[in-house]
């Protein structure tokens, strides 16, 4: 697939839909000073071009009463392609990578239940390759990836675009599921608004056999209650930004909520997690280049009191991002979306 060449224009929808992935056209353009009709064009380029998609971010209490897991492993007599590409297969893997450092492979398992996470670990060291596992269980997480902004736009536009969406503060995340039972055609919505978060009531509407103003007030109810945050998903890569990192951090005692909330502030993490382990806080970034992130730990990081070490590891290949498959060659691939509880 030929790699989409990319304007000034490109970029700054880009930039808006990270912001509000759900924002009509005419609301875009009123604030990129752009004709509507043009920018749905571009992004319906971008889109086919597998570069851009909109996917939702589903309340992990819709499909998770487990919080996740990031696991480190070890590998011997295979490659780590050849592992990674075994582990493809592996039920509830939100995320795979292989990375620098003595743990070559790293995953992010969010399973249904307890029990769940703990099997689909346990098959983890029956794949040919695989000679180690350490699981670092979550604690809390703070950030997620739908915060990162690739600093596109102007501060104006910025606002303007937030305004038509509210701050998105995503908080600490929780795996607590609804307070009742959602009905079917909640859950209807919920599975179509999953795959494609742009899609029009009335589309979904059409797909899911409800009346248009059944699908209206559904998916109106879904959204305001934040089951399903629309969630702009790209080849970074394609972007210029070509170095997606993870870091371990030792923090002093009592200072870890400090920490991650100032880890939450920096432009470049997608991720603050208080995980179980030797190293407190687990975070994971990505910025243009290795130069880039040796200034974020200089400059940025290093600012962070209450840091007592840090361990980097850059991702060298990332197959799998928040449950879709992507490759540098053919771009966003399968959406693995979870199966709803």
């Amino acid at each position: 697939m030929t790699r989409p060449l990319l304007d000034e224009l490109d970029r700054r929808l880009i930039g808006a839909l990270h912001l509000a992935p759900r924002a009509t056209w005419d609301d875009i353009g009123a604030i990129l000073s752009a004709d509507a009709g043009t920018l749905k064009r571009r992004y319906d380029r971008l889109h086919e071009a597998r570069m851009v998609r909109v996917i939702g971010q589903a309340d992990w209490g819709m499909h998770s009463t487990a919080m996740p897991v990031h696991v480190f492993l070890d590998i011997t007599g295979e490659t780590p392609l050849a592992v990674l590409d075994r582990l493809r297969d592996l039920p509830h893997l939100q995320l795979l990578a292989q990375i620098s450092g003595d743990y070559p492979l790293y995953a992010v398992v969010h399973a249904p239940s307890d029990t769940a996470t703990s099997e689909a670990i346990d098959r983890m060291f029956s794949v040919p390759g695989v000679r180690r596992v350490k699981a670092l269980p979550a604690l809390s997480t703070l950030r997620r990836g739908i915060t990162w902004d690739p600093q596109f736009l102007t501060e104006t536009e910025r606002a303007g675009l937030l305004e038509l969406t509210g701050t998105r503060v995503e908080g600490t995340a929780t795996a607590t599921p609804p307070a009742k039972p959602l009905s079917e055609a909640e859950r209807t919505v919920v599975a179509q608004l999953l795959q494609d978060s742009r899609a029009s009531a009335a589309s979904i509407g059409r797909a899911a056999g409800l009346a248009t103003s059944t699908a209206h007030r559904v998916v109106r109810r879904v959204l305001d209650e934040q089951w399903v945050k629309p969630r702009l998903e790209i080849v970074s890569d394609w972007l210029g930004f070509q170095t997606p990192f993870v870091l371990r951090l030792r923090i002093a005692p009592g200072e870890t909520p400090d920490v991650m909330r100032r880890i939450d502030r920096l432009p470049q993490t997608r991720l603050a997690a208080h995980v179980a382990s030797d190293m407190s806080v687990l975070a994971t970034g990505l910025v243009t280049d290795r130069s880039a992130l040796a200034l974020f730990i200089d400059n940025e990081l290093a600012r962070i009191p209450g840091i007592l070490g840090v361990s980097v590891d850059v991702m060298l290949a990332e197959p799998r991002r928040y449950w879709l498959d992507r490759d540098l060659t053919s771009g966003l691939g399968t959406f693995h979306a979870p199966t709803l509880l």
